[in-house]
């Protein structure tokens, strides 16, 4: 929803305005390197030369015809973004939690950046002024170049043994192989920022997959959102025949009973034979006891449950009333933003009261969005053509491809914050959990209110406005104040410079971005909150 508070229609991204978001976003990331990790300065450096070269010239690749994908269109390429987002984000929980946990970071940090170069290595390569024998070149430049910068980030002082370095290069393979798996399953739905910062996320939780197996060292919130997007992933791709069917499910409107089955008896299986015993490993204990003991514990547990099963019925009551009332499904930009306002409501008594509750109902919220999107995207019996239906409330101009993933960008958004915020230091940066809530639920939404009633004069290169981006600082900055009041730490009036300075950076990247700003808002302020606040 980043072109929320623009003047007219939806605008596509233009040199100018890509090139100002590159800058915000390399501004971010060296701000939080200096700060948390000083080592990784030179590798970050080489990555943004690489990304932001490439960016200048994005109009002149031929990427999507070359390798197959088929980008969203309206969006610039974010590669900026999507190279240095994640490892801004894995530098800015460096510093939380225990020595070993450090390492941890350290060590991510690096496959990121490792994922980010080969990344961009690969659209380098296959551009089409390149030799004509691509595929064998792009492999093996690929490999090289990724070799490359891991051998620079030997040099930096981190622990890289053999099992390290192997699990690095396995990283940036399923990084890439995920990266190809997304656009092309999910043609016109994707920027290739908004792949990569996926496709990294995905291998990342890979690698600490195979380590929490081993070690178990993890938190049981955080095992259970392991368990989910593991089990999510392997109905993914297995049901991968069926994304690539979209346009024969399209035009014959739902599934066939058969294929409807065939879907069905899949996620019992998933469920069944790999998330519930994976969940029971790591657990130690029978999941839905652990789950019931857990939630008896806590006396707010069932209050806050009982409060957002309402909520929930909120939420399908606008979906319901919007429907009714524009029968041609095109939602509208304030109509979107009643559910940021809802995601306030459901987020913010989470946050306060029981943070750990909170997590569990987001992963579990997480896991649900994704299924019934599944049956969505094939129209799978008896609800697919429904949930097509009445989806569309939720539209905007990122929704062109095959997938509509506006709601679950905001899940995800206000989610994700919270789920990065290391257990193990839960004192001093708290209102870095709060980001999403901050820049999506208070600083999108005055962006969009004021910017389309009241917004004159457009940011250069967008139809984003000066006046929603003004509105946006300071819906934040009375969020950050607010909250502040509210015992939330750090106190407002003794850290307010690097508070300042992170809504600020954080309103700019909204107002430029091209990207789904959902996700990328949250995780660039969240990374600030964290390295700003705790020195």
């Amino acid at each position: 929803m980043a072109a929320d508070h623009e003047m007219a229609t939806p605008a596509g991204a233009t040199p100018g305005a890509e090139s100002w978001e590159g800058v915000v976003i390399f501004t971010g990331v060296m701000w939080t390197a200096y700060n948390m990790a000083p080592n990784l300065i030179l590798p970050i450096i080489i990555v943004f030369i690489g990304a932001f070269s490439l960016q200048s010239t994005w109009p002149k690749c031929s990427v999507d015809q070359t390798l197959g994908w088929n980008l969203r269109p309206g969006a610039g390429s974010g590669l900026v973004t999507g190279s240095l987002l994640v490892p801004m984000v894995l530098m800015a929980n460096n510093l939380h939690g225990n020595a070993k946990e450090n390492g941890v970071s350290g060590m991510f940090c690096s496959y990121s950046l490792c994922m980010s170069h080969a990344a961009v290595c690969l659209v380098w390569l296959s551009k089409s002024d390149l030799h004509p024998d691509r595929p064998s070149i792009r492999t093996m430049g690929s490999l090289a170049t990724t070799i490359s910068v891991f051998l620079i980030l030997l040099l930096q002082d981190l622990p890289l043994g053999v099992v390290n370095f192997t699990m690095g290069i396995l990283g940036v393979v399923v990084c890439l192989c995920v990266l190809h798996g997304l656009l092309t399953s999910l043609p016109s739905s994707l920027s290739l920022g908004e792949a990569m910062i996926a496709s990294e996320g995905v291998a990342l939780l890979m690698i600490d997959s195979c380590q929490t197996v081993f070690y178990r060292n993890r938190s049981l919130e955080y095992n259970l959102l392991q368990s989910v997007a593991l089990g999510l992933t392997i109905i993914g791709v297995v049901s991968a025949r069926m994304f690539v069917s979209c346009e024969r499910t399209e035009k014959q409107s739902t599934a066939s009973w058969k294929d409807s089955m065939r879907f069905y008896i899949l996620v019992l299986c998933v469920v069944a034979f790999i998330c519930v015993p994976h969940l029971w490993w790591l657990l130690g204990r029978i999941p839905i006891l652990w789950l019931m003991g857990f939630i008896l514990a806590c006396d707010s547990s069932i209050s806050l449950i009982g409060y957002w099963s309402v909520m929930t019925l909120v939420a399908i009551a606008t979906v319901a009333r919007q429907n009714s009332t524009n029968p041609a499904g095109a939602g509208s930009t304030i109509v979107r933003k009643y559910f940021h306002l809802i995601a306030i409501a459901v987020f913010l008594p989470g946050l306060k009261q029981n943070s750990q509750l909170l997590y569990i109902a987001s992963a579990a919220a997480l896991g649900t969005f994704v299924l019934l999107e599944y049956v969505r995207m094939d129209r799978i019996q008896p609800l697919g053509e429904s949930l097509h239906t009445s989806l569309r409330v939720f539209v905007d101009e990122k929704d062109r491809g095959v997938a509509i993933l506006t709601h679950i960008y905001l899940l995800l958004g206000c989610s994700l914050p919270l789920w990065l915020y290391p257990s193990a230091y839960k004192i001093g940066t708290e209102l870095a959990m709060y980001s999403g809530v901050i820049s999506l639920g208070f600083g999108d939404t005055a962006a969009s209110v004021i910017g389309s009633t009241l917004g004159r004069h457009k940011w250069p290169g967008t139809k984003k406005t000066v006046e929603g981006t003004l509105a946006a600082v300071l819906a934040q900055l009375a969020a950050c104040g607010t909250l502040s009041l509210f015992g939330i730490q750090p106190g407002f009036t003794a850290n307010w410079i690097p508070i300042v300075t992170a809504v600020c950076l954080t309103s700019l990247l909204e107002a430029f971005t091209s990207q789904v700003d959902n996700i990328v808002t949250p995780l660039y302020m969240y990374a600030l909150f964290s390295s700003g606040l705790s020195l």
